[in-house]
């Protein structure tokens, strides 16, 4: 028969085996812990899990001396399904290397002097410390750590014995007592969110960043300083129902002394999660410029991370504020000034200069008109005495004082007070102002007055020459915004570099035609001399300049590097002025993804633009794109629409892409015979795409399409075949000879 001895040395043994009482914290990790609640109920305040994961032992009220083991033995088998004894427990082997306590009491008179309220016992303040000590001591805490004492005071007890009270806390032998004094009951009766402080503390939240410095172990500077902010909100948000004030006691001025050890790892759930939050928020607030809702985050913050931080962004904004309004009441009552005195005190002494730019604007304005007061009035005097116009209106546009400004536009409305004059000087300073002959002349035939007949006339002489110079130069070499051949190999190079060069002599500073005799250059291989010429041009701002330009960095000559941060650089100001060329550099770079900050859809806004302005190349592009959906929703009722303005201007390369939406019915009906008209007119013109499409790939198309190809071949002697729409080699091997046939012709 097995003893009872050894049954009880057994079950001792078996029980060593395990942990700490139930705890799945992390601190068990590095050693067991322990938190025992008097008084106080472990749900109270604690985050979602967070008591089922503890090793939490929780007494209503304090048992006497003799039964303090007992009854805490008792608690702690019931608390968890296997409990960990040490079988010769003594204070230098602690069974709980980290031992806690929360107790809510509460403070009441006696007949002897205050007495603790604990349950629904009293006890005098001996027997209350020697209760206390006895069942802190049933569990033989190598550390006892942290003691959270709430105690009510509904008599404004707590001051007077605070002697006697500390000495009964100190008996308990904690390295840190925190005494939450109430006045009544505790809880929260507003509508601030309170955090159950010993739960932050014991799962590390003292240590954490921002807190602390997340080494695992919070610190009693840590928990002190963790402690004191909460505390104090708690204070502040609740007055009812929260501390009236706090105490932190320490049993060592250490620092570094730990408090609570956890390895560093995360908080429990729903804690570790507000945290996060909070966290985030906190970071974003650091750089809001709104008051409000920082103050509204520390109003309803848990845990407040970087609340020092923010309280003083909160001090600085509402500083801010307070300055911007201040300096905006002085702005306000001097901004009228006539005098410099008070606009330069604040312009020397302003701390936020809000309005820094407009009071050094009005000073000028100030001294300007004083420096200019005797030399206006005597302009003024003399233009009125001689009737000038010019004059009283140079005064009128120039002067800053403007003393007699009223006067001048009486006397310049008297001379101009004609309405035919008037219409006449508006069509005048049109005409010259846009040296537009049309305009030059409509004036010089439809005046009456004729106040600036003169310089029309001048410049009607300057602009009909320059037309008539510059008319044959445009027409050989311009390009085709100017009514020019599109490619360089159309230039007839030795007659227009002769009419050009003509040009150029008789208007040697004319941007324009100098351009245009560096086209010519380049179309002869020339490129240092078209270079020079698209330079000149550039500075003298002629947009197609820059096209030119920038086409010699996107296509340069054979041996030379692209460079398309140049070509998408002159390109820019080239459209910006309206160039074609220019927009048209920029529409290929951007759709071929060549510029790293522009997308196809910047491709075709810019295609769209010079379409609308009837670009026969751009209309093409346009079609392109809706044809596949490059930069913009595909869509082939419009890629028809803008491929057949660009076939109407005849644009070889836009013939087969129509083509093929006749011959398929995509976006306008479906039409054989114009699909093969316009792949015959496209193979014709020598377009490699139709050459393509009816031969390698004439399979592809259209049955009616190869019958209408076939009998044309037949009509041009090339095709002894049969007209039947079938794409056999002889068809194909026909269509390649009229092709070849048609390059050799040129």
């Amino acid at each position: 028969m097995i003893s009872h001895r050894f049954i009880k040395h057994l079950l001792v043994q078996l029980l060593c085996l395990g942990g700490a009482v139930g705890s799945a914290f992390a601190a068990g990790d590095d050693g067991k812990m322990q938190i025992l609640f008097v008084g106080a109920s472990p749900a109270a305040g604690a985050p979602e899990g967070v008591p089922a994961v503890l090793p939490i032992i929780a007494i209503g009220d304090l048992p006497s001396v003799e039964t303090a083991k007992q009854e805490i033995f008792a608690s702690r088998l019931r608390s968890s399904p296997v409990s960990t004894f040490v079988s010769e427990p003594s204070p230098a082997n602690g069974e709980f290397d980290q031992f806690f306590l929360i107790a809510e009491v509460t403070l009441v008179p006696g007949e002897s002097g205050p007495q603790f309220g604990v349950g629904g016992d009293s006890y005098a303040l001996g027997d209350f410390a020697a209760r206390m000590s006895s069942v802190v001591g049933a569990f033989t805490p190598e550390h006892r750590r942290i003691g959270f004492l709430s105690l009510t005071d509904g008599q404004d007890a707590f001051p007077m014995a605070m002697t006697d009270i500390q000495d009964t806390l100190d008996s308990w032998g904690f390295d840190m007592l925190v005494l939450m004094i109430r006045d009544g009951p505790a809880g929260s009766c507003g509508n601030a969110p309170a955090q159950a402080l010993h739960y932050s503390v014991i799962s590390g939240l003292a240590d954490r960043v921002p807190f602390g410095n997340g080494d695992g172990i919070s610190t009693a500077v840590e928990v002190e300083a963790y402690l004191t902010r909460a505390l104090k909100r708690q204070t502040a948000r609740d007055p009812v129902c929260g501390p009236s004030y706090s105490l932190i006691l320490k049993a060592s001025n250490d620092p570094a002394h730990p408090m609570v050890t956890h390895n560093g790892k995360s908080a429990f759930g729903e804690m570790e999660a507000q945290l996060y939050h909070e966290t985030f928020e906190a970071m974003f607030l650091m750089d809001s410029p709104n008051a409000g809702t920082v103050q509204d985050f520390l109003n309803s913050c848990v845990y407040c991370p970087n609340e020092v931080a923010l309280l003083d962004r909160l001090q600085q904004m509402e500083d801010r504020a307070r300055t911007a309004a201040l300096e905006t009441e002085i702005w306000t009552r001097i901004e009228g000034d006539e005098g410099r005195d008070r606009l330069v005190i604040y312009v020397e002494n302003c701390a936020l200069c809000t309005y820094r730019e407009r009071a050094e604007e009005r000073i000028a304005d100030i001294d300007a008109k004083a420096a200019a007061l005797a030399r206006e009035n005597e302009g003024f005097r003399a233009a009125s005495e001689t009737g000038d116009l010019e004059a009283l209106r140079a005064y009128v546009d120039s002067c800053h004082v403007c003393t007699h400004a009223e006067a001048a536009g009486r006397q310049i409305a008297e001379i101009e007070a004609d309405t035919v004059y008037q219409a006449e000087r508006a069509m005048l300073e049109q005409a010259l102002g846009a040296r537009s002959l049309d305009a030059l002349q409509a004036y010089l035939d439809g005046c009456k007055i004729c106040d600036g007949r003169d310089a029309v006339a001048a410049a009607v002489l300057v602009e009909t020459r320059r037309i008539e110079f510059s008319a044959p130069c445009l027409a050989l070499a311009a390009l085709p915004q100017h009514g020019g051949p599109r490619k360089l190999e159309a230039i007839d190079q030795d007659m227009a570099h002769g009419v050009c060069e003509i040009a150029a002599k008789e208007f040697p500073d004319d941007g324009l035609i100098r351009t245009m005799l560096g086209r010519v250059a380049q179309a002869a291989g020339d490129f240092e001399t078209a270079k020079a010429a698209y330079d000149f041009g550039m500075a003298d701002n002629t947009p197609a300049a820059y096209g030119l330009a920038a086409y010699s960095h996107y296509a340069p000559p054979q041996g030379e590097p692209i460079d398309l941060d140049k070509a998408e650089d002159l390109a820019l100001v080239g459209a910006e002025m309206g160039d074609w060329l220019s927009q048209e550099i920029l529409t290929v770079i951007y759709s071929k993804g060549l510029a790293p900050d522009k997308t196809p859809a910047d491709a075709f806004a810019i295609a769209q633009n010079i379409a609308d302005e009837g670009n026969a190349l751009a209309q093409f592009f346009v079609g392109y794109y809706y044809l596949t959906g490059t930069g913009v929703e595909p869509n082939a009722g419009r890629a028809a629409a803008w491929l057949q303005k660009s076939v109407d201007q005849g644009y070889t390369h836009a013939y087969s892409f129509l083509a093929e939406l006749h011959e398929h019915g995509k976006g306008t009906e479906q039409q054989p015979d114009r699909a093969a008209e316009l792949y015959w007119t496209a193979l014709e013109k020598g377009d490699p795409t139709a050459t393509d499409r009816l031969t390698t790939q004439l399979g592809n198309r259209d049955r009616e399409v190869i019958r209408i190809i076939q009998q044309r071949l037949r009509d041009e002697g090339v095709f002894r075949g049969s007209v039947d729409g079938i794409a056999g080699p002889s068809t194909v091997t026909a269509i390649q000879r009229y092709a070849e046939s048609l390059t050799e012709a040129g």
